[in-house]
């Protein structure tokens, strides 16, 4: 019976080591796919990859007082992409990543920036791509042909530059600049955008709020605090800010740059615990949580949508590409494994992924049969039992896992209208959390 091994998310300690140390090399030929099948002779039909970008510069300003950002620019000649708006249009300007590029750090370094490391990490994971579905399956063709990979990206320079990245591994050759769609900041869908979306702020207001009134309560967290601002040398009266203080110890630490005398590994631990459970809580939050359905689905409802389009487009034999890339954020990654069951409780690290395969078998009755087989960071996942063999099917897929959460444009556009009532607009406070 087909298994799959267990997923073990990388803590943070580990967040800059290769997330392809392991690698699945099981083939889905003959095998047996689940209860109806008898070693079929299996065909993949359709890839979808999902991914974080690669290492960066910090975003934030704070905790790294007196490093210099020199490590951006160039690490390899990458290939041409040809970026168009998703109507086919010009790529639309992006006022958000316009606002990053024009802050220059010490050191050379724009804020957010995908460096030299960042560019290595995204073609690293192009080339695991190329051995899979070029060489170990021959699901792609081995010079890039027009249709054959789709790519799909978020407005900023360091999604755009790790995409490129990505397509620059699995098409070294490629001379002819590859499409790639974007969308403005207005459009996007593929982090929680709460500028389209008042009810969302809404949600995502109160999830923070909620957070905020726990952990003042927390003596081991006020404990936390104080331990870290010693180190830090901060004698302000301000708690010390963890999603900030984990961007700044996550690029240093990833950078190789000294960390704050002091911090330790364990200490480094548990700021990513503390960071992740702030993050998780707005954007991936777990079951407990009574806000989790309608954030989910306000927030990446769309793109769940679209993923699931895609497989059952290629189901209905209407496939328009072989493979789709995605070009994202943690705050992509992260809802993508809350809502199949996975652990979230650390953050991703660089160059994260996702990958939604899809399969078609016959059953013993002569009739087609779609499977999707998920990895994440090059490891094939269990789901939670749904068939014997842990299988899924292309229907309990979507059942199972997304259809609480799967939402059209129309459906999102009148919930978005909704808001708490004896509150102002939503809109109007907090912003997309789009920036990691």
């Amino acid at each position: 019976m087909w298994r799959t091994p267990c997923l073990t998310v990388l803590p943070f300690a580990t967040a800059v080591t290769h997330v392809y140390a392991q690698r699945s090399t099981s083939h889905c030929q003959s095998q047996r796919l689940g209860t109806g099948t008898v070693e079929p002779s299996a065909e993949l039909k359709l890839v979808q990859v999902v991914f974080r970008h690669g290492a960066r510069s910090p975003l934030t300003k704070r905790y790294w007082a007196g490093q210099e950002w020199d490590v951006c620019g160039t690490a390899f000649e990458p290939i041409p992409l040809d970026i168009k708006s998703l109507d086919g249009g010009e790529q639309p300007k992006s006022d958000h990543d316009q606002a990053q590029r024009n802050i220059k750090l010490p050191g050379g370094c724009h804020k957010g920036e995908l460096t030299k490391l960042g560019q290595q990490q995204a073609r690293e994971v192009g080339d695991w791509l190329r051995s899979r579905y070029v060489h170990q399956f021959g699901f792609l063709p081995i010079q890039y042909k027009d249709g054959a990979v789709s790519g799909r990206t978020t407005n900023f320079s360091r999604t755009i530059a790790t995409l490129q990245g990505v397509l620059t591994g699995l098409y070294p050759d490629a001379s002819k600049p590859i499409p790639v769609a974007t969308a403005s900041d207005m459009d996007e869908i593929m982090f929680a955008n709460v500028l389209s979306c008042e009810r969302l702020a809404d949600v995502m207001k109160r999830a923070r709020y909620k957070l905020r009134e726990a952990t003042e309560k927390d003596e081991r967290i006020q404990q936390l605090q104080q331990k870290l601002k010693g180190i830090l040398g901060d004698k302000s009266d301000d708690p010390i800010a963890f999603l900030d203080l984990h961007d700044a110890m996550t690029v240093i630490k990833s950078h190789g740059k000294a960390l704050p005398k002091g911090m330790t590994e364990d200490l480094l631990m548990e700021v990513d615990k503390e960071a992740s459970k702030r993050m998780i809580a707005l954007v991936a939050p777990g079951v407990e949580l009574s806000h989790r359905e309608e954030l989910l689905k306000l927030s990446m409802g769309r793109m769940f949508d679209s993923v699931v389009q895609r497989m059952r487009q290629c189901a209905d034999g209407q496939p328009k590409h072989q493979m789709y890339l995605y070009s994202g954020h943690d705050t992509t990654i992260m809802p993508l494994l809350a809502t199949l069951g996975q652990d979230v409780s650390t953050w991703p690290p660089y160059v994260s992924n996702v990958v939604f395969e899809l399969w078609e078998s016959q059953t013993l009755d002569g009739k087609k049969q779609e499977y999707v087989k998920v990895l994440v960071n090059g490891k094939e996942v269990e789901l939670p039992d749904m068939l014997p063999g842990h299988v899924c099917t292309l229907e309990a897929f979507q059942d199972n896992y997304w259809k609480p959460f799967t939402v059209t444009e129309e459906e999102r556009q009148e919930a978005c209208t909704l808001t708490f009532e004896h509150e102002q607009p939503a809109g109007s406070g907090g912003d997309s959390l789009s920036g990691f």
